[in-house]
């Protein structure tokens, strides 16, 4: 169980999952999240890691289909 927690996306990363799924460019991510261009591009490749995604889009679909793009969830958390 503790594994599977540490692969739940930290805060700021479901933040960036929500935008990128929202079709927000990294570009304007970045200034959504006061973060840099390269720290949000960390975010995203730590996360294609951790879900095995080749690209954002198979990034967004797997977040999906474990539930992180549901606002909800973020917020009981």
């Amino acid at each position: 169980m503790g594994r599977e927690r540490s692969e739940e996306p930290t805060v700021i990363q479901r933040r960036i999952l929500l935008l990128l799924a929202a079709g927000f460019t990294v570009q304007t991510i970045t200034k959504l999240v006061f973060l840099s261009e390269r720290a949000v591009h960390d975010h995203i490749a730590v996360l294609k890691q951790t879900t095995g995604a080749k690209n954002q889009f198979s990034l967004g679909a797997e977040a999906a289909k474990r539930g992180w793009l549901d606002e909800d969830e973020g917020k009981q958390r």
